[in-house]
């Protein structure tokens, strides 16, 4: 099945938990990850814009943690 998107479905609600679940736990490892780095020491990259995509990684978390 596809999904509205145009994705491939797994077709069961136990696999798409169990994906979902994975991707909150990596989204919450990727953001202690990026804020723990020391974005000063990384060239061509601003605190602004690292903030700002820390800010799209938890709203993307909270977007996967809604649907669970």
């Amino acid at each position: 099945m596809k999904t509205s998107a145009g994705l491939q479905d797994s077709g069961t609600a136990d696999e798409s938990d169990a994906k979902n679940l994975e991707a909150d736990r990596e989204l919450s490892e990727l953001i202690d990850q990026h804020e723990n780095t020391d974005w000063t020491v990384v060239p061509g990259i601003s605190a602004a814009e690292a903030g700002a995509w820390t800010i799209r990684l938890i709203e993307a978390r909270e977007t996967i943690q809604e649907d669970l």
